[in-house]
């Protein structure tokens, strides 16, 4: 087996294919792709991230504040949780709670949730080359 570096700087997108906002951020995220030179890192809605993605995920979403990215990673309806702890606890259980589309740079240490779809095109603006 062999390892190979990406290509272009990478996005991952963790969807939901059962949602017209995800969908819509996945359409904006490929048609970017294109001029901005990134590839797409796909991961459906039934995949929870690893615990190290859980906590880089809710440091980037917080800014700063534990709190604040807790707070953003999960869905409305999900139990409230105050540390990464908590939040892997949660979606361990039910990766359904995990708020998506959530686009993450993992180079760049940055993390949002596409609510409107819209939002990638603040996310795409730095991420790889344009022609």
């Amino acid at each position: 087996m062999s390892f190979r570096l990406p290509k272009f700087p990478m996005l991952t997108l963790f969807h939901n294919p059962a949602s017209e906002v995800s969908n819509q951020a996945l359409k904006l995220l490929r048609q970017a792709s294109v001029n901005y030179k990134f590839d797409i890192d796909l991961i459906e809605s039934k995949t929870a991230p690893t615990h190290q993605q859980v906590s880089n995920i809710v440091e980037y979403l917080g800014k700063g504040s534990a709190a604040t990215g807790c707070a953003k990673i999960l869905t409305p309806e999900a139990p409230k949780a105050s540390t990464v702890a908590e939040v892997q606890k949660i979606l361990d259980a039910n990766p359904g709670y995990l708020m998506k589309p959530l686009v993450v740079d993992w180079n760049k240490g940055k993390a949002i949730v596409a609510v409107p779809a819209t939002k990638v095109n603040e996310m795409v603006k730095d991420v790889g080359e344009t022609e």
